[in-house]
């Protein structure tokens, strides 16, 4: 039953890389390291949100989106080693 969603989303996913002009990674190590960059990305911009957030509440979430988007980079680069993926 996954199948027909896995296939709507390798489209949409192809589709937006289209649109944006950017190359589709088209092994498991160039995926991997294209969601390696999209996650520093991320994380980066959770860090700007926590310096620009003003509210004790968005101070809160600030701090767990950037949370979370560091813990996911790190895990992304670990899985990387463990398969010996560089750039």
């Amino acid at each position: 039953m996954n199948i027909p969603f896995e296939n709507i989303a390798s489209t949409a996913n192809k589709v937006y890389h289209q649109i944006l002009n950017d190359s589709y990674p088209k092994t498991d190590e160039e995926q991997l390291v294209y969601l390696i960059d999209k996650a520093y990305d991320e994380w980066k911009c959770a860090e700007a949100r926590f310096n620009e957030a003003t509210d004790s509440d968005l101070i809160d979430h600030a701090i767990y989106d950037m949370l979370a988007a560091k813990t996911h980079y790190t895990y992304l680069l670990r899985a990387a080693k463990e398969k010996s993926v560089s750039r």
